[in-house]
Formats: C-alpha cells, structure tokens, sequence
C-alpha cells in the first residue's frame, strides 16, 4: 500500500458543498484515417496495451476509518476496464455549444470513490465527423504536469503507432485491508503526530533561518519589514526591481463567492505565434503574455458589468516543483505564486510590464523558499479536522462574506508541438478541464500543443452564467497586444 501525501489528500477533503477535487480534459480527434473502426474500440484496446505504464489506473483508495489518517492506494483487486469507458453522443448539429452544455454536466458529477478514481467518455455526433474525447481524472492522483506526461503515455507520436514496451513483471492485485488493520494505522499515526508536527516546526524554521533570501521575503509578507529599524535590518533581504508581492486579500468580484456544483466550461484555441510575438517584442515570458491576456479579457468582462474594482485583481499561478528524478511520478508536485494582473490600468502594455515585474518577483520568493514547505506542512493536521473545516466553510458559506485571497486561478501547462494520435486517429486540440473553489469561481487553464494555446475555461454555473463571453474578449485582447508588439518592433 502507498500512502497519499498531504497534499494529494487535500484534493479530497476539499470536497464539500458545491466542492469537486476532478479534473480532466476535452480533445477533439480527426478519426477519418480508422478506416470504419470504432474510436471507442481504439481506445479501449490502446488502454489494455498500456496499462502496466499508468499505474493511476489501476489503483483505489482504502480510506481510514473516523478519517485518522491520510487514504491509502492499493491495486484495485476488482478492476475493470469496461467501467471507466463511456459511449455517449450529441444530437445534430453537434457544435461546441453541445459540447461544452454535456462536458458541464459530466464534470459536475462526483468520482465513485469505491473504484479507481478516473472515467472517459468517447463522444460522437460531432460535425465534420469528429469524435472528441473527455477523460476525467481525480487531482488527488495527479497534477497538471504528470497528467499531460499520462497523455504523451496513452498516445502515439506518429499514425502508425509507437512501440509499447511489455511490463516488467506481472500485475498483481492487493487484498481490501480489513478495516481492524486500517483503524490500528490510523490510531498509530495519530500518536505519532506530535512529533512529526515538531520536526516539521524544525525544518520550517532551519530552511528559511539558511536563507536569508527567504527570510526577506516572508518578512516583507507578513509585514515584519514595518518594524523598528534594529529588527527590520535582521529579518531584510535583497532588494530586487521588481513589484512586491501582494500583501492584501483581492477584491471581489461576481465570481469570488461561494459556488454550488453546477459547472460551466468554454473552451478555444489561440495561435502560439501570436503570443510568441507579444513575447519577443516586449522582452517578458510566454506566461506573462498569457497572464495578461487573460487579465485584459477578466477588465473587459468586469467593466462590461459595471463591477471593475478599483484594486488589482490577484491570479494565482500554480508552479511545478516537479524534478527529472520525480518525472514518470504520478502524485501532486506543486506549490503556488500569487502576483497582481494589473487590471487597474487601462493601457495593454503597461498591464503586461506590470504583470512581468509582478511575476519576477513571485518567482524570486518562491525560489527562495523551500519547495517542500508547502508539502510538508500539509502532512500535520489529521485529515478528520480538515474535512470537518472544509464542511464546515462550506455550510456557513463563509466565502460571501470574506475578500478572497486571490480571484482566479491561471494555469499554463507545457504540452506537446508535435501531433499525437490514438490507432491512427490525430488529436486536433486538446483543452483542460480544471476545478473550481468558494471564493474562485472561475478557472483559467491553458495547454500548448503544436502550434496553438488551448484554454479550457471552467466555471461555477450560478456565478458565470456567460462564460463563453470570454471566447471573444480573449481574442480580442490577445489582438490588441499583437498590434501594439507590431507597432513597438517597427518603431
């Protein structure tokens, strides 16, 4: 049995109230070279074949009684394939607004947690003879960079097919642990907590006490660089041009308030070039380019609806602290930044510099703090008192009446330039399909692959009843940073 970490286990305590802790994706596939075979059957058999390389696949959770304890993973013994593939279809005319209506309705739904923790759903009755494929996957199981490594695992690099390597020895299945076993782990654990909680203390404080970088940070975070100028000069770090982290909760907004379980998902691509371009012309980063995209898009849908706040809004950045040796790691490896979208001023260029500044120095303060420090301390509390405050938040809806702490979420998540195929049938486009929170209801989420940006962009039902408003006035502002970078590369 392999226990699951901190936090992977707060993808599952989050769920509560209108809470789901799933993610998946939407692509679309040009099935025209299956010459009448079915994509489903395709599928099916390309899965059977790679089972032994996804190990996520094939693995259940055996849950602690009284919640003592973080879940285990263990080999389902009662695995079965048939199960997780769903054979659905849209009615004529089968265009993206069916589409995006069926996968709301299906990310909606709660993952059986008695069963491998994962469905896909083949989709037919698309125009032009499409099938598209949405495959949902519990976060609890992976993170954005190890599920795009599970895809370039399911998938082919060319239409006739990648040789797949045999398993190194035979699958086993593992025995359901009586719940007497699980109980004793659970009771174990909990008279070891005190002393994990103290070393935990302890590697907090030797890690930041050895970087004085770090300390500067947090200190400027949490305000210690106001105090009188003998303590300020011990706690300071370097000084870098760069804008501050943000110290204050956001603003709110329409959709920083408590959600229900009622999803809706938009999805579009945008040309990789265009962003390149944008990149180039004025010396930041793609993800920059792509923040302030979508920061120019979330001012335009704000001010549209007269509720613009004055403040910034305030994105947070998921970043993966992913190393080579952990690559083919199917489990959650990421902590998080914070940085301001400028949404406050007007001109498109200055956002982006802003945005820059702002993401330069976000970065500094997470180099410098440890990357285990967020996985750490998510192994302290018992996971019974996090599910209690999570139901607890969720009941006294304490969202409504709180300023959230960020106001959207903004993924960018590295994918493949070259085409990848399943039997022989091309993937066109491939779109994320994240997770929603109280006080988040909107998630921004990008994948690259080939030559384009694919934005799937998932929200509460209630909060954002026009979601797809955001297709436009993300093309719009992504049109309006081109021709400002055409201007500054003729000048």
């Amino acid at each position: 049995m392999q226990q699951l970490s901190g936090l992977d286990n707060a993808f599952l305590v989050m769920e509560a109230g209108g809470q789901l802790g799933h993610v998946a994706s939407l692509s679309f596939f040009d099935v025209d070279h299956l010459r009448g075979r079915s994509f489903r059957d395709v599928l099916e058999e390309t899965l059977e074949q790679r089972l032994h390389l996804l190990p996520p696949y094939r693995r259940r959770l055996v849950e602690v009684p009284l919640d003592l304890d973080r879940p285990y993973w263990i080999e389902d013994p009662n695995f079965d394939l048939d199960f997780h593939i769903r054979h659905i279809a849209v009615p004529p005319p089968g265009d993206d607004q069916q589409i995006s209506e069926l996968v709301s309705r299906l990310h909606a739904r709660p993952l059986d947690r008695s069963k491998p923790l994962w469905e896909i759903y083949v989709i037919e009755g698309l125009a032009n003879g499409r099938v598209a494929l949405y495959s949902k996957i519990h976060h609890c199981t992976i993170d954005g960079v190890s599920g795009a490594e599970m895809t370039q695992v399911l998938l082919d690099r060319s239409p006739e097919g990648d040789p797949v390597p045999p398993p190194q020895e035979r699958w086993k299945p593992d025995a359901i642990p009586p719940a007497t076993e699980m109980l004793t782990r659970g009771i174990t654990s909990l008279a070891l907590s005190p002393g994990r909680t103290a070393r935990t203390v302890y590697r907090t404080a030797r890690s930041l006490w050895e970087s004085n970088e770090a300390l500067g940070a947090v200190a400027k975070t949490v305000g210690l660089d106001r105090l009188p100028y003998v303590g300020r000069r011990f706690f300071e770090g370097p000084e870098v041009d760069a804008d501050p982290i943000p110290q204050t909760p956001a603003p709110r907004t329409p959709f920083n308030r408590s959600i229900t379980a009622h999803r809706r998902f938009a999805f579009f691509s945008l040309p990789l070039a265009d962003f390149k371009h944008v990149k180039k012309a004025f010396g930041t980063t793609l993800n920059d380019a792509v923040m302030a995209v979508s920061g120019s898009a979330l001012r335009r849908y704000l001010e549209d609806r007269g509720a613009l706040p004055a403040e910034p809004l305030k994105a947070m950045v998921p970043v993966s602290v992913r190393t080579e040796s952990q690559k083919q790691e199917f489990t959650n490896r990421v902590t998080q930044v914070v940085a301001e979208l400028a949404t406050e001023i007007a001109d498109p260029v200055a956002r982006l510099q802003r945005i820059h500044r702002a993401m330069k120095e976000a970065k500094r303060m997470q180099q410098a703090t440890p990357a285990t420090l967020l996985t750490d301390w998510t192994e302290v509390p018992a996971p019974a008192l996090l599910a209690q405050a999570a139901r607890i938040a969720a009941r006294t809806k304490v969202m409504d009446r709180l300023n959230p702490p960020f106001n959207v979420i903004i993924s960018n998540v590295p994918g493949p330039r070259e085409s990848l195929y399943c039997g022989g049938a091309e993937m066109q486009t491939y779109f994320p399909v994240s997770a929603v929170a109280d006080g988040q209801g909107l998630n921004i989420t990008v994948t690259s692959y080939r030559d384009h940006l694919d934005f799937g962009l998932i929200a509460c039902r209630e909060l954002v009843p026009d979601v797809w408003r955001f297709k436009d006035l993300f093309a719009e502002s992504l049109e309006e940073l081109v021709k400002a970078a055409e201007r500054a590369s003729q000048a």
